[in-house]
């Protein structure tokens, strides 16, 4: 199973590749990054506002945002047939599109298709354990220079545990401060 973040990132990806490529066509596009790549449903106003202004100057890069949108529809499917439906048109849709960017991640979706689908037969994402292991790595880079490994995992579980109770047994009754 391919987690459904990585293949979103990827459709975000091949639309930013379009607006780059449109950035000197259009004043102030490379400012308005953050109003095309986030969802319609959650732009502010003036991101709204600023949305339409660069979709009247640029047809291309409007098609481009819709066809980005309307791909997270893909994950509110509900049964895996309709999900195929879905994937196996909007590949179609994007095939037929000028853009390059979404023709090469058609390719990529093609090969990854049936792993893709899958989420949609056990509807599970790995999110927990990407965080989990974001949490050791930022604990790894801050804590630098600990002499003791024990410290170190200690310290890890007490970030990453939904409470303190999950501790090692002997550490316990040592506060925060003496772990450090």
């Amino acid at each position: 199973m391919i987690d459904k973040n990585h293949v979103v990132q990827k459709v975000n990806h091949a639309f930013d590749q379009v607006r780059k490529a449109h950035n000197a066509q259009i004043k102030g596009l490379k400012k308005g990054r953050f109003a095309l790549l986030k969802r319609l449903c959650r732009l502010t106003e003036k991101q709204h506002q600023k949305l339409e202004e660069y979709h009247e100057e640029s047809p291309e890069i409007a098609h481009a945002y819709y066809l980005k949108e309307w791909f997270y529809d893909f994950y509110e499917q509900s049964t895996y047939e309709e999900a195929k439906a879905f994937l196996n048109t909007w590949i179609e849709q994007a095939r037929m599109s000028p853009f390059l960017a979404f023709h090469e991640y058609t390719k990529t979706l093609a090969t990854w298709k049936i792993h893709i689908l899958e989420y949609f037969r056990l509807p599970y994402t790995n999110a927990k354990t990407e965080g989990t292991n974001h949490k050791i790595k930022n604990r790894k880079r801050i804590s630098y220079g600990f002499r003791n490994p024990e410290h170190f995992r200690i310290r890890v579980k007490l970030e990453c545990s939904q409470s303190n109770k999950e501790l090692h047994p002997s550490s316990a009754s040592k506060s925060v401060v003496d772990v450090a």
